[in-house]
């Protein structure tokens, strides 16, 4: 009769020690799983906006602080310049498509902004 009682511990045993495998490698499959789906996500992502062939293209991005910044889109052949903030977008200049750089383009405001600045100091 013992041999009985030492076969059922034994099968407890080798049950109980694949029961935790199996929840190794459970644990396992579901951890590689995870950035598996968020890899396929990302890559599926970047294909539609292959295929989807926006009108706005971001032509180059200043950044001036830690929500702000400044852009330079392309629209339908013109490039703006725009203003970006965390609660505020605003257009702050547009440009022919052919400009030479992002760097002319802001010496550009910064020499309207300067003759701007002296026209309103000579009125007042």
């Amino acid at each position: 009769m013992a041999v009985p009682h030492l076969y059922a511990i034994g099968v407890q045993e080798v049950s109980a020690t694949s029961s935790v495998w199996k929840v190794v490698v459970s644990l396992v499959f579901v951890i590689a799983f995870i950035p598996a789906c968020l890899w396929l996500m990302k890559r599926f992502q970047f294909a539609q906006m292959k295929l989807g062939q926006s009108d706005i293209k971001v032509v180059h991005v200043q950044s001036l602080g830690a929500k702000e910044k400044l852009m330079l889109v392309e629209v339908e052949g013109e490039r703006l310049l725009i203003g970006v903030t965390s609660h505020t977008i605003s257009h702050l200049k547009s440009f022919p498509s052919k400009a030479n750089s992002f760097a002319s383009m802001l010496e550009e405001v910064d020499r309207e902004n300067a003759a701007d600045h002296k026209n309103n100091e000579g009125a007042a």
